[in-house]
C-alpha cells in the first residue's frame, strides 16, 4: 500500500471572498486507488471541478501562486497555472478512470462551503486511459498537483481571465485552491 497526501491551500482568495483549503489523499492498494478529498470554505452551493495536474514528461509540478498572474489582472487563471503545474490530467469526479474532464459529476459544496469526495478507482482502467492520453501507465502522483476550481457567476471576472476547457465558463474553471501531492512515509 502506498499513500500520498496534498495539503490544499487557497488561490485567488482575495478576489473570491473565501479561503478554500483542505486535503486530498490517494491510497494505492493492489488494483484500487482510493481517493478522498475534504474541502472547507469553498464558494457555497456550487459544483467544484477538481483534478490532478502535471507534466506528461514526468517533470515535477508545483502549485501555482499569485506569482503566476502574468497579466496582472489579480487572478491566476487556468492557462497561467500551466507553466508550473502542467496540464489537467485526471478528474476527481464520479468516474476518474474514464478521464472525461468536462462533465457535471464533480462535488457540490454545501451551504457552509464544505464538501467531501471519496471514491475507489480501478487502477488498471485508470492506467490504461492515462497511457492513451499521456504515454505511460505511471501516474507519478508525487509529481502532481491537485487543483480545485469554481466560483459563483455573481463574481465579476475580467475578460482577461481565461478558461481553456471547451465551452465551459471561466467561473467553472477558475482555480480556487491547489496543493502539491507528496508521498507519505
Amino acid at each position: 500500500m502506498t499513500k500520498y497526501i496534498a495539503h490544499i491551500n487557497p488561490l485567488n482568495a482575495e478576489k473570491i471572498g473565501c479561503q478554500p483549503h483542505g486535503t486530498a489523499e490517494f491510497t494505492e492498494n493492489g488494483d484500487q486507488l482510493h481517493i478522498k478529498v475534504e474541502m472547507f470554505d469553498t464558494p457555497k452551493n456550487i459544483e467544484h471541478w477538481e483534478h490532478f495536474h502535471g507534466f506528461p514528461d514526468g517533470k515535477v509540478a508545483q502549485a501555482a501562486t499569485m506569482a503566476q498572474d502574468v497579466n496582472h489582472d489579480g487572478f491566476v487563471d487556468l492557462p497561467e497555472t500551466e507553466p508550473v503545474s502542467g496540464t489537467t490530467m485526471v478528474p476527481l469526479d464520479a468516474d476518474p478512470a474514464k478521464m472525461n474532464i468536462p462533465n457535471n459529476t464533480y462535488p457540490v459544496a454545501d451551504s457552509n462551503g464544505y464538501y467531501e469526495y471519496e471514491i475507489d478507482v480501478p487502477l488498471t482502467e485508470l492506467q490504461e486511459n492515462f497511457k492513451k492520453a499521456f504515454g505511460s501507465t505511471d501516474l507519478q502522483l508525487d509529481k502532481r498537483v491537485v487543483y480545485v476550481h469554481g466560483v459563483p457567476e455573481s463574481i465579476k471576472l475580467p475578460d482577461t481571465v481565461k478558461g481553456c476547457v471547451m465551452d465551459y465558463d471561466t467561473h467553472t474553471t477558475l482555480p480556487i485552491a491547489a496543493g502539491k501531492i507528496e508521498k507519505e512515509d
